[in-house]
């Protein structure tokens, strides 16, 4: 009935996880490293490299690659409107249902929150996913850590943040690659 074979259907672009991420400097590292040996890491929990850390604000799963450019305007537009402001990560906890340990800011700063609905409102205008779960600001140190143990007390670190990136989770590779960073005070 036909005499051609039918061309292949075109490739789907690349999907890509990507999220917008408070990445702090050196010294704020060395610090959340420095904090990490005070746990009691129980198998099969491995702290995480220190050049990893971070702080996810929007985390956003399938975005095609031909739409990293909007996400890069997304985050040149919602910087304009924004300056610097302080964190404090004053409580280590573990969550048992995934295995997380973390520290996290026992009272999120409004501007931390007004970040997370501004990046959250232009993606969303644009059509691309994120996770749209209640957010639950939080620097991960390690994962698979149910039976590990957080310190009991331990000083706060105090991160002024400076501004946010855009990061690329290389899936399969457990790298991450920054591909956009904003100032937040212009």
């Amino acid at each position: 009935m036909f005499d051609t074979p039918l061309d292949p259907p075109p490739e789907p672009p690349a999907a890509l996880r990507l999220f917008f991420a408070l990445w702090p400097g050196q010294a704020l590292r060395r610090h959340i490293a420095e904090h990490q040996t005070l746990w009691q890491w129980a198998p099969p929990a491995r702290p995480a490299a220190a050049a990893k850390l971070h702080l996810t604000v929007l985390f956003m799963e399938g975005v095609p690659a031909d739409r990293v450019t909007t996400l890069l305007e997304v985050g040149e537009r919602v910087a304009r409107n924004w300056a610097d402001f302080a964190l404090t990560l004053d409580r280590a906890a573990v969550w048992h249902h995934g295995g997380i340990a973390h520290l996290a800011p026992s009272q999120p700063p409004a501007e931390l929150l007004w970040l997370r609905a501004a990046l959250a409102e232009q993606v969303g205008q644009r059509g691309l996913p994120f996770d749209a779960r209640a957010f639950a600001p939080h620097v991960t140190l390690a994962r698979r850590a149910q039976a590990t143990q957080p310190p009991i007390a331990f000083p706060p670190l105090h991160w002024t943040v400076r501004g946010f990136a855009l990061v690329h989770s290389v899936l399969g590779t457990g790298r991450y690659d920054v591909i956009g960073r904003w100032p937040l005070n212009r």
